[in-house]
Parts: C-alpha cells; structure tokens; sequence
C-alpha cells in the first residue's frame, strides 16, 4: 500500500508523510469518531506514532499540531483526501501553503494545488 492523507480539518492544509521532511506539515493531532486524540508525527501509511488510523479512515480528523488548540471531533470540520498522497507534491506548493497558513476553504486548497503542486 502506497501513501494516503488528509488535509488539515482547521486550516485545509494538507498533511505530509514525515518522509516529505517538512515537519510543519507532518506534526499533527488526529481524532478519531470514538475520543481517541493522538499527537504525534504522520508516516504517511495511516499511522501517528505507530498508532494505526486507517481501519477507520473516512472519520479520521487531522489538524496540524501548530492549529490544534483543544477542539473536539465534532468541533472540527472535515479532513478531506489530501490530492497528492503527503507526499508526491512539488515544494513550490508546500511553500505556498506555509506562508499562507491556512486556506478558507478545501475548493481554495484545490486552486492553490493546481496551481503550485505540478500534476
């Protein structure tokens, strides 16, 4: 199985693999539908610290570690698929999304990916 993620439920960034070595994008809280929180680093294969998310995928929240401040599953928005994987993004685009901090929406996320990340 290859790379997966998720943009950011709160800034609609997206969620790098740690393997991106970009660790403002791979630092992360993920919820779960059943009150799990963990805080750790994404690997990119559905797993924050070792901790397997990806029996239940679809309701999986991320937030990257830097926006969490304390909000509750059913506080957060969604967490979309994040378009190329965490990882198979150009730079270009990680670095647009680093000085924006966040998108207003997942569609302005999408126009900044097609614009910047080179697909």
């Amino acid at each position: 199985m290859g790379f997966f993620s998720k943009t950011c439920a709160k800034t609609h960034l997206p969620v790098c693999t740690m393997y991106k070595e970009r660790p403002f994008f791979s630092a992360v809280v993920a919820l779960t539908a059943d009150g799990q929180i963990i805080d750790g680093v994404y690997d990119g294969y559905g797993r924050v610290n070792e901790v397997e998310l990806h029996h239940d995928w679809d309701n999986v929240k991320f937030v990257l570690k830097h926006a969490y401040k304390g909000e509750k599953y059913a506080e957060l928005g969604e967490s979309h698929d994040e378009k190329a994987q965490g990882y198979f993004m150009a730079d270009e685009f990680l670095d647009v999304c680093e000085k924006k901090q966040a998108f207003k929406s997942f569609n302005e996320y999408r126009k900044y990916f097609e614009k910047y990340a080179q697909w």
